[in-house]
């Protein structure tokens, strides 16, 4: 009985071990993280992130590049936060505008996308084509769509038009400015 002393004593210590290094803290102690500290921890962090999306007849639509996607999955819902977001439009296999933020967020598996900080559009070719700016978008990928109420600057080369509010039809290359417009038009 003595030699199986030693030896159960040995079993015990490695398990109790193995049992305390692979437990959580809080386990160990008993505390049980809430329902909202659970929904805050992100599900996935992505670096050097590149995505691309495609239209229904397998054609590139449009890419996201970040150098950051934090990704949080909720019960009904998910988000995903974007650092220095990068997004490129195409139409028939040619790159047509880029927009370029601080940040930004996307909500339900990137059907809208919030774009907020020093928010560009760049209409391509460049130089040529026109250039967006505001604090903040709302972008609809699928849909070419986007839309905002803060306040918007339009240039091309001279030219700049400042008003409040947007739309931009992205596939039809067509820009609404909603109020308190106002142009400078150099005719040279």
């Amino acid at each position: 009985m003595r030699t199986w002393l030693p030896l159960l004593l040995v079993v015990t210590l490695i398990s109790a071990g193995l049992w305390f290094s692979e437990s959580p803290p809080e386990e160990l102690l008993g505390i049980r993280p809430t329902p909202q500290q659970h929904d805050q921890a992100a599900d996935l962090i992505i670096r050097g992130a590149k995505t691309r999306h495609f239209n229904e007849d397998g054609n590139l639509a449009y890419r996201v590049d970040a150098e950051q996607i934090t990704y949080y999955q909720f019960k009904l819902r998910d988000r995903a936060e974007l650092t220095e977001p990068r997004m490129l439009f195409y139409q028939d296999d040619q790159p047509k505008w880029r927009t370029e933020s601080r940040q930004g967020v996307a909500y339900n598996r990137g059907e809208r996308l919030v774009l907020s900080g020093d928010v560009e559009i760049d209409e391509l070719p460049t130089p040529g084509g026109i250039k967006l700016q505001t604090s903040s978008i709302t972008i609809l990928p699928d849909k070419e769509f986007a839309e905002t109420d803060k306040v918007v600057t339009i240039s091309s080369g001279p030219n700049r038009t400042i008003g409040k509010g947007m739309r931009v039809y992205l596939n039809e290359d067509r820009v609404e400015i909603l109020s308190d417009v106002k142009s400078n038009y150099d005719p040279d």
